[in-house]
């Protein structure tokens, strides 16, 4: 049977894996406008879609996100204390990953409306990676536990055969 180290490493090696291996492409600036457009209205996140960036270099970047003929504007402040390579080739890189203000259609949010708004979908954001993480680890158990099952019987049936 796998030691409790051996399992314990597996299971690290498997989440390390997914850190590196995103399911999602999407620039975290605009997943989070989605879910801040999502918890201000009171829609399912799936229904928003990314709807284009204005960037004024430095001062700041609007991620816009659009649900039919409802919008949601994000505004990120200039972070970059010398753009590089990176930053020329995802101008978003440059900016917060936080915003400083958003637009949901008139109404404006900053301060701590806005400050309380971001800690709830961080409170979503970090509720859904565990969950995942969770996920991941029961499954990784399950292999794990399959195998050993496996390995076991194998080696039941080699000293079968060897009597």
């Amino acid at each position: 049977m796998l030691s409790k180290q051996i399992l314990s490493g597996i299971v690290i090696a498997g989440l390390l894996g997914l850190q590196g291996c995103s399911e999602s492409q999407e620039d975290p600036r605009i997943g989070f406008c989605r879910g801040m457009a999502s918890d201000l209205t009171g829609t399912d996140v799936a229904a928003w879609r990314h709807a284009g960036d204005r960037i004024v270099e430095p001062e700041f970047a609007e991620v816009m996100v659009g649900n039919g003929d409802r919008k949601v504007s994000c505004f990120y402040a200039y972070d970059a204390v010398e753009p590089g390579a990176m930053e020329h080739a995802t101008p978003l890189l440059a900016y917060s990953t936080l915003p400083y203000e958003v637009h949901v259609g008139e109404r404006v949010l900053k301060g701590p409306a806005l400050t309380q708004a971001v800690e709830h979908q961080q409170r979503r954001w970090n509720r859904a990676l565990f969950d995942k993480a969770k996920s991941t680890i029961d499954r990784a158990r399950e292999g794990v536990e399959q195998a050993a099952e496996a390995a076991k019987g194998k080696l039941e049936e080699m000293d079968r055969e060897i009597r």
